[in-house]
């Protein structure tokens, strides 16, 4: 009978190391996984629409990265301007748009189960956007990604840019604040 106990509990930890999962070991399933990528897209769509009335940015490339959860979402914008983008209205121009996208992300419940992890944070979230004057010839690029500012001058002879600046996120907005402080 001991010997019967002893079969029976190392069959039943050999049958759980194989079969036996967590819930967090579960893949979510593909209509969870749909769900959660329809939640993102109304998200980055009520964003866009309120960069595109406060900064004039307009929308052309969104995404997402996710393997079993949503681990990072993105935007691309087009920025057409009557005067170069110095790097200060660079600057506070993508504070503004991962500030907004993060504000929109972290704020809805009911993405959060999705998020790989929560709060969002600047290394989540891609912002870019291409500068161009008003003959839509482009000018600049600047973006904010993996938590890092870029900002770039397009050089059209050589089809190449240059690069102006670059800061991580956590420097652009003291940056940004300081200057606030000190108007």
């Amino acid at each position: 009978m001991k010997l019967f106990s002893t079969c029976a509990v190392i069959l039943a930890i050999f049958s759980c190391s194989f079969g036996c999962s967590s819930p967090k070991d579960q893949l979510p399933s593909k209509e969870a996984l749909l769900n959660c990528e329809k939640i993102a897209d109304t998200i980055t769509e009520k964003t866009a629409e309120k960069l595109k009335e406060q900064k004039n940015l307009h929308l052309v490339t969104t995404g997402r990265v996710t393997k079993d959860d949503i681990r990072m979402m993105l935007m691309g914008f087009h920025l057409y301007t009557e005067q170069e983008v110095d790097v200060k209205e660079a600057r506070e121009l993508l504070v503004y748009a991962v500030n907004e996208y993060l504000l929109d992300i972290n704020s809805n419940e009911e993405i959060r189960p999705c998020l790989h992890e929560y709060p969002f944070t600047a290394k989540n979230v891609e912002i870019r956007i291409w500068v161009y004057n008003p003959e839509r010839i482009k000018i600049g690029y600047i973006s904010a990604i993996n938590g890092l500012l870029t900002y770039q001058l397009d050089l059209p002879e050589t089809q190449s840019r240059q690069d102006i600046c670059k800061e991580s996120y956590e420097e652009a907005l003291q940056a940004t604040f300081s200057q606030e402080n000190d108007n």
